[in-house]
């Protein structure tokens, strides 16, 4: 139902119910024309805001195309080609054709990928500035040089040809093939040390040895005196163990090696040095002290000083043997101090007697046999029977004593 209100020139109001289009024409009509008797055009008012025109409007044509459009690109323009899956020509062939068919989804792939790569930039900078490379360890046996150092892999290294790894990054992907038809061992009895300079020898200490497992950080004396002697080389054996060898077998920090000649030099330079005694050495070393620190000894006050040490030891001997019961020694001797008799009886013994090198045991000896044979009570021991030494009047007697 269309409900319209409509003012005539008679200024009366007049509704219209079930109007059709056909009525609604005529009167359009009539009002552009101006057929009706009133001085005033026909015309529509609306008397209010709510009763407006109920219409359905039209669809737009812009989202129209939109949606076609749509539908368009949504065709897949690769369909019915063969061998999709299998074929990689076919494959690369799709994505072109994918590509082209939507140039916005091609620039925001490349957007994300672009963004992507930048993501991963700025987190492979903020783990090499923030988490440094832990310490690269190398197995027993492994030579460092094999190994790419992991510092230089990041740009961060800064040891150079110091560092025990290497700075080659082919070192890994490189390996030389050995030859069987020759016999190798023959070239390194003939590479002997004399021939060697220090990088040589560091190099075949290295491979000789390899990194091996050690308890300490001495170097091994036979290892260095092998060396210093010229004795090192590819069949050298290490005489505390070999391999086992505890210390190790590596040049210590600022080693240098020397050459015969420069040993030569040495030890020209060493006889041509003037000699001296041990007596002159202890007198220039007493000028170097300083004097008014120092008491001169003379003889007096060294006399003085020996007396007061002496002094000084008979007390500490008296405090000890008082605190602990003397032994066998100190007996002796206080026995041969007491007895005064001892000087003129013995006037006509050597010198090494009177002089108390040499003694006479022979109150000693008698305590002792005393001691052995004194009574103990008649209990002995009684063995496993077959020698009853076990006197039973004698302990009877003993207890009742």
């Amino acid at each position: 139902m269309i409900m319209k209100k409509f003012l005539f020139p008679s200024d009366e109001l007049v509704k219209i119910d079930n109007i059709s289009f056909f009525d609604q024409c005529v009167l359009l009509f009539l009002e552009s024309k101006g057929s009706h008797s009133s001085s005033k055009p026909l015309g529509f008012t609306h008397i209010k805001s709510q009763e407006s025109y109920i219409s359905k409007m039209p669809p737009k044509k812009g989202k129209q195309a939109q949606a076609a459009g749509k539908k368009k690109d949504n065709v897949d323009k690769t369909f019915g080609m063969k061998n999709k899956n299998r074929s990689t020509k076919v494959q690369k062939y799709i994505k072109q054709v994918q590509s082209q068919s939507d140039p916005k989804k091609e620039e925001m792939r490349l957007k994300k990928l672009e963004e992507k790569k930048r993501r991963e930039a700025e987190e492979a900078e903020r783990r090499a500035l923030f988490n440094p490379v832990a310490d690269q360890r190398v197995r027993a046996g492994v030579d460092p040089k094999s190994m790419v150092c992991a510092l230089f892999k990041l740009g961060n290294c800064n040891k150079g040809a110091k560092c025990k790894f290497s700075h080659d990054l082919n070192v890994g992907r490189r390996m030389e093939k050995k030859d069987l038809y020759q016999d190798t061992r023959s070239e390194k009895e003939n590479d002997t040390m004399d021939n060697w300079d220090e990088e040589k020898l560091r190099k075949v200490i290295l491979s000789k040895h390899g990194n091996p497992k050690t308890t300490t950080d001495k170097v091994c004396k036979y290892f260095i005196e092998a060396v210093e002697n010229g004795k090192y080389g590819w069949f050298w054996i290490c005489p505390n163990g070999g391999d086992k060898c505890m210390y190790r077998h590596s040049l210590p920090e600022g080693f240098v090696l020397k050459t015969n000649e420069q040993k030569r030099l040495e030890r020209e330079s060493l006889e041509k040095q003037p000699k001296i005694t041990l007596e002159e050495f202890i007198e220039t070393e007493r000028g170097k002290l300083d004097k008014s620190k120092l008491t001169p000894i003379t003889i007096a006050n060294f006399a003085q000083w020996k007396k007061d040490h002496v002094i000084a030891k008979i007390n500490a001997e008296k405090k000890l043997s008082s605190k602990r019961k003397p032994t066998g020694r100190e007996i002796i001797l206080k026995m041969s101090a007491e007895n005064k008799s001892f000087e003129t009886d013995n006037a006509d013994m050597p010198d090494d007697v009177t002089q108390g090198s040499a003694w006479d045991l022979t109150e000693f000896t008698d305590a002792l046999k005393k001691a052995d044979h004194q009574d103990d009570g008649g209990i002995k021991d009684y063995g496993d029977g077959s020698n009853p030494t076990f006197d039973i009047k004698k302990a009877n007697s003993a207890t009742l004593a």
